[in-house]
């Protein structure tokens, strides 16, 4: 039975990639005797047609969560358990689950003005300055980091965008809120006192550390919508 909606899920996922790559490849070759209103509205019934695989999806997985939790019941088989055990934390470290606890919540903000003594880009909040943060919240244990909402993984790359900053697929303009799930007081006296950070408060960047309790940092959404899916396919045309 999960092999079978394992197999499922795969196939709807597969099946959906490959039916908006024609379609859109389709719509490429065809432009030329097409009205835009004609082209819109072919667009539109294939985002709708992916809207009801995505909710098909959230179903089949919310069904398979169902039959894990079913099997976890079986307290007596002591290697089901282990493996789910398992499987629960590996979907922990690769950010797939949301995780509750104690942390410290970090707001960054460009300075409000400069003096015009410097380079106007000492006044603003670079990705180093932000990875330097994530680094010292992960050399002391932090179990979770989101930035503006956004879950970070092991595999997040976060670079200067102009003004703003790009995380995973999504821009992000300031202010930060860095959310970190670990030992409270260890995470605020380490950014607290890190060199940066000092150096951001002198030109007047806003380095604000609170400590926060019983909060959640929700798990890595890989795709919230089929827009936001669509808006990542590359049509190739010959």
């Amino acid at each position: 039975m999960a092999k079978t909606y394992k197999m499922l899920m795969f196939m709807v996922f597969l099946l959906l990639g490959m039916l908006i790559a024609l379609q859109f490849r389709g719509i490429i070759n065809k432009q030329d005797g097409m009205s835009v209103k004609e082209m819109a509205s072919m667009l539109e019934a294939e985002e709708a047609e992916g809207e009801e695989l995505l909710e098909r999806l959230n179903d089949l997985e919310a069904e398979w969560s169902q039959l894990v939790s079913n099997i976890g019941n079986r307290q007596q088989d002591t290697e089901v358990m282990e493996l789910i055990k398992q499987r629960d934390y590996e979907f922990f470290r690769a950010g797939l689950t949301s995780v509750r606890g104690d942390g410290v919540v970090i707001t960054m903000q460009d300075a409000q003005s400069a003096d015009g003594t410097n380079d106007i880009k000492d006044y603003i909040v670079h990705d180093g300055d932000i990875n330097d943060i994530l680094n010292e919240l992960r050399i002391n244990g932090a179990q979770a980091i989101s930035i503006n909402g956004e879950r970070i993984l092991g595999t997040s790359k976060l670079v200067c965008a102009g003004p703003t900053i790009f995380l995973n697929r999504n821009r992000y303009p300031p202010p930060y809120v860095i959310k970190a799930i670990g030992d409270p007081d260890v995470l605020y006296d380490a950014v607290d006192q890190l060199p940066n950070v000092a150096i951001m408060r002198l030109y007047g960047i806003r380095v604000d550390i609170r400590k926060e309790y019983d909060m959640i940092i929700e798990k890595y959404q890989l795709y919230e919508s089929a827009d936001e899916w669509l808006s990542t396919l590359e049509v190739v045309t010959e």
